[in-house]
């Protein structure tokens, strides 16, 4: 695994490749666009749960991913399983907002203290994560958070990482994408910002190693640019620029209250995707775009169920 962390690397800087087999494997035709649009961190805070849950409702978005050490995640469990739908597990190994939401590791700091902080959080970046966090340690708390999702009685998706923590070193992708084999589930590699072109040439490399992944992913994040009442248009730019294939959409939706204006610093850009997602003009875009939706089921089945009778995973070569 450490060397496939070092080949993605590497691939950076390498021409581009063609698109993935991996929506056909799944049954898609070859020119497919496949849109998964998945809720980020739900358990954080009520505000978000609420409107998360809104959009699953509606139908307007397919997957929402669980943070297992947050304030609010046994109340968010208990909506997703009345709801009887799987849910990704947002491996959280950082907390960026410290006192205003005060989390640490699902495990005590006597079992993992080199992933707290002086103050008894998760470190606040990833920087520090990377600088810290001692490699056994990482390994167990991500299991555990695993198995606390497992515990409330929900069935796992896919995993992914909040803040994209694998970017911190090395051993920490290699760390996070080997769970892929230990667990059987999806893991979700998080390439956003890179054109994808690219990103199909690093996710390829991933699915020919057996790590069942869509072949691109986006998340637009920046606070800056959204404002309440104001539509933001950069996902009129991203859902008309998708590849054939299977894309992963990850959104930040959030209702409005007094406690989520105290605790979440970000709010606007939250406030901003929950009034996109839960209006027309996206919806009309993706039927416009003949863009086929779907939630991470498939892949997840995929993942454990291998094809052709040789043991290997869609996309495994």
């Amino acid at each position: 695994m450490m060397k496939l962390a070092v080949a993605l690397c590497c691939a950076l800087f390498a021409l581009p490749a063609v698109a993935t087999p991996l929506s056909e494997c799944l049954g898609y035709q070859p020119e497919d666009k496949v849109l998964i649009v998945n809720a980020d961190d739900v358990g954080m805070h009520p505000a978000l749960d609420a409107a998360a849950f809104k959009l699953i409702d509606k139908g307007l978005i397919q997957d929402i991913s669980m943070m297992p050490p947050t304030p609010n995640f046994a109340n968010a469990a208990a909506m997703a399983k009345a709801r009887g739908m799987a849910v990704g597990v947002h491996l959280t190994l950082t907390n960026e907002w410290q006192d205003k939401q005060p989390w640490g590791a699902v495990l005590p700091k006597s079992a993992v203290p080199s992933l707290y902080n002086p103050k008894g959080y998760l470190w606040a970046t990833v920087e520090e994560l990377a600088q810290h966090a001692k490699p056994d340690e990482v390994h167990k708390e991500l299991l555990a958070q695993i198995a606390k999702v497992k515990a409330a009685g929900l069935t796992i998706s896919h995993l992914d990482a909040h803040m994209i923590f694998p970017s911190g070193s090395p051993v920490l992708a290699d760390l996070y994408f080997g769970l892929a084999a230990e667990t059987g589930l999806p893991v979700l590699a998080q390439f956003g910002g890179l054109p994808y072109a690219r990103q199909l040439q690093l996710t390829r490399d991933l699915q020919r190693g057996g790590i069942l992944t869509p072949d691109t992913f986006t998340m637009l994040y920046d606070p800056a640019k959204r404002l309440p009442g104001q539509r933001y248009d950069g996902y009129d730019r991203v859902l008309a620029q998708l590849p054939p294939g299977i894309n992963h959409l990850i959104i930040h939706p959030a209702e409005d209250s007094a406690s989520a204006r105290a605790a979440i610093a970000d709010l606007n850009l939250r406030l901003a995707d929950f009034a996109v997602w839960n209006g027309v003009q996206v919806q009309k875009l993706i039927q416009e775009k003949a863009l086929k939706l779907s939630d991470f089921r498939p892949l997840l089945h995929a993942a454990q169920s291998p094809v052709g009778g040789k043991g290997k995973r869609c996309g495994q070569e």
